[in-house]
């Protein structure tokens, strides 16, 4: 009996912390606003480290990302459509990921991505948040080669 009791306690405990917390559910239109805003003409620079037996190397830094704008599809399918220089030319290439959203911060997801004819394929995790990403990295097939990221987001003015 004494189990009893103390199990329907902590399922009472339980159910009223999370009763009390702000809850996004995926899909918050407000949350998902945010997101995009963000990474609206953003330049993600910070570092990166690679990871390699377990063990974090030494950082890098001077790592930079441009990105135009992200598109929501279906559910938790969007586009990052990232801006690459090509000879003297800006190209927007998308890159299709999901997007999960824990509370009020994104987590975007790649799984086995193929960025370019003849590359590796990749996958990632990296959460954004407050104009700040952190995130893992690696090649799918060998997950010796990859790394961490983290930096800050800044925005372009709108031309």
């Amino acid at each position: 009996m004494k189990r009893i009791q103390a199990a329907m306690l902590g399922l009472l405990i339980a159910y009223c912390f999370t009763s009390a917390l702000p809850c996004f559910a995926q899909g918050d239109g407000e949350v998902e606003a945010k997101f995009v805003a963000m990474l609206k003409n953003a330049t993600l620079k910070g570092s990166w480290a690679p990871v390699a037996g377990g063990k974090l190397g030494g950082e890098k830094g001077n790592d930079s990302y441009r990105i135009a704008r992200v598109e929501k599809k279906d559910g938790d399918k969007w586009a990052v459509v990232s801006v690459f220089k090509l000879g003297d030319r800006e190209v927007e290439f998308p890159i299709a990921c999901s997007v999960k959203f824990a509370g009020d911060t994104a987590v975007l997801m790649l799984d086995n991505v193929k960025t370019s004819q003849g590359s590796a394929n990749w996958s990632a995790r990296v959460m954004f948040y407050d104009d700040v990403y952190a995130g893992r990295w690696w090649e799918t097939a060998n997950k010796e080669h990859g790394g961490t990221i983290a930096g800050t987001i800044t925005r372009a003015e709108a031309k």
